[in-house]
């Protein structure tokens, strides 16, 4: 399996990782992973790359075992507990077995925020280095299968012509230009406006889809907020009447996605980007 870029080292994003576990619910391995807080990296011997990142506030090894429950089935399981259980189980009935998980439980994991940005920045730097869309995340499923809604929902995916049709493709990475200036007006390679005083926008910013940034004048980095939505004008007024002190505004317009998914791909991306220059999340994420 290619792994040029390190994405499947033990020492990946200066992380130490574990080594790579047979994932299968009648597997020893699954006695190994932590049961503290953590992050997991899940891959398929037919896939190259990853097929899903993930992380847990209470146990990485709890959670692992919900990802894989029903994942090998007859049927194929609700998108619950796991979101990412019906992915596998689609990989394995068109593919087989051949799951493997790696687990990291490294200090910065017993803090939920840190833990969550460290999760965008793997899944940022997976899709930089190997110009790929992890199969598993964002609610994406292999084409020509269908997901299953949450066990309330009652209704189970599976193969479907309809489902190739409404396949989710994943977006290109951004290009990482000037990553390290969360405020410039080309940070990663986006169109960013000028700055404005958010209490100052009202009837300034177009509804359209978009990312947008918030951030303290005297602070540059890191920053307050980082976001995104289908319609900037009435999400930054949302913000606007949430915030009191002053805060400045930026946006980059994103008129070519128009599903949501494709829109928190830029959004995980941007905040990967983020931790990796500040070593943390904007203040008020998550």
């Amino acid at each position: 399996m290619p792994n040029e870029a390190g994405i499947e080292d033990d020492d990946w994003l200066g992380i130490e990782w574990s080594p790579w576990y047979r994932l299968h619910p009648e597997s020893d391995d699954l006695t190994k992973p932590s049961t503290g807080p953590g992050l997991y990296r899940v891959r398929h011997d037919v896939y190259d790359g990853l097929i899903y990142i993930g992380e847990s506030g209470r146990s990485v090894r709890g959670r692992i075992r919900a990802l894989i429950r029903g994942a090998f089935d007859e049927e194929m399981p609700y998108s619950d507990p796991h979101t990412a259980s019906p992915s596998l189980w689609a990989i394995a009935n068109e593919y087989g077995l051949g799951f493997e998980v790696s687990v990291a439980t490294p200090p910065a994991a017993e803090n939920d925020y840190q833990r969550k940005a460290i999760e965008d920045a793997l899944i940022a730097v997976h899709r930089r280095e190997t110009e790929t869309n992890l199969v598993g995340n964002f609610g994406r499923m292999p084409p020509g299968y269908e997901k299953s809604t949450q066990r309330s929902g009652g209704a189970r995916g599976g193969q479907s012509d309809e489902a190739e049709r409404n396949y989710r493709e994943g977006i290109n990475p951004l290009p990482w230009e000037n990553p390290e200036a969360v405020i410039a007006d080309d940070w990663m390679g986006l169109s960013w406006s000028e700055p404005l005083e958010l209490e100052s926008t009202v009837g300034e910013i177009p509804n359209y889809g978009g990312v947008y940034r918030l951030w303290e004048p005297e602070t540059a980095s890191p920053l307050r907020y980082l976001g995104e939505t289908v319609h900037l004008s009435n999400r930054l007024e949302s913000h606007r009447r949430a915030y009191e002190e002053e805060l400045f505004v930026s946006y980059a317009p994103l008129t070519e996605y128009v599903q949501k998914f494709q829109l928190q791909q830029v959004e995980t991306e941007l905040l990967g980007a983020h931790w990796l220059a500040c070593q943390q999340a904007p203040q008020d994420q998550y």
